[in-house]
């Protein structure tokens, strides 16, 4: 991720959420060094490393695992440009170790990720928002009903308490048991704006 990208990102949550607490994602710093790092003959103990880094009980254990990384990356013999990862991921130590401080929050992405691929790949098939602006948000909301009603895999729904789709799990309650009529019932707002 660029750091561009991240300031962006963060200036437009700040602006609409101005309360909200923005951790950046420990998994896409590890992904950035991975990306062109696998290669080194030290990979595999600089990744044991970071994840170990990574599971700190608290800030403190987290800040000196970092410390210590960056140390112990200084005197491999690493590439140019892997150390410079190394070093800038260590750098955010202070932005990493503020999810401490958050003890509900998500100290990595990939949550969203999973969901955002989803969503890409929808859009993409749709070629994107073309149209008029009333056409985008009826993409955007086929997209998010489609998302959040069509069934799981029979293995998910046994995870998860043998709801079979997102907005089932979150009301605790299916109108129906066709997923369709489901939707249906459950997006038609039952006449309340009339």
């Amino acid at each position: 991720m660029s750091v561009d990208g991240w300031a962006a990102t963060r200036q437009a949550w700040l602006g609409l959420f101005p309360l909200a607490v923005l951790l950046r994602c420990f998994l896409h710093g590890w992904l950035n060094i991975r990306s062109r790092g696998k290669l080194h003959a030290a990979f595999a103990a600089l990744s044991e490393k970071v994840w170990h880094a990574y599971q700190a009980a608290g800030r403190r254990p987290f800040s000196q695992r970092l410390r210590r990384l960056r140390e112990w990356a200084r005197g491999q013999g690493l590439t140019a440009w892997l150390l410079e990862r190394v070093e800038k991921l260590c750098g955010r130590s202070r932005e990493y170790a503020l999810a401490y401080g958050h003890p509900g929050g998500h100290r990595t992405s990939n949550m969203l990720d999973r969901l955002m691929r989803s969503m890409s790949r929808y859009f993409e098939g749709c070629q994107h928002l073309h149209g008029s602006p009333e056409a985008g948000a009826l993409h955007c909301r086929a997209w998010a009903l489609l998302h959040n009603f069509r069934p799981w895999h029979p293995a998910t729904t046994r995870a998860n308490e043998g709801w079979r789709c997102p907005a089932e799990r979150l009301n605790q309650h299916r109108y129906h048991d066709g997923w369709l009529q489901n939707l249906l019932v459950s997006a038609s707002l039952g006449g309340y704006r009339h």
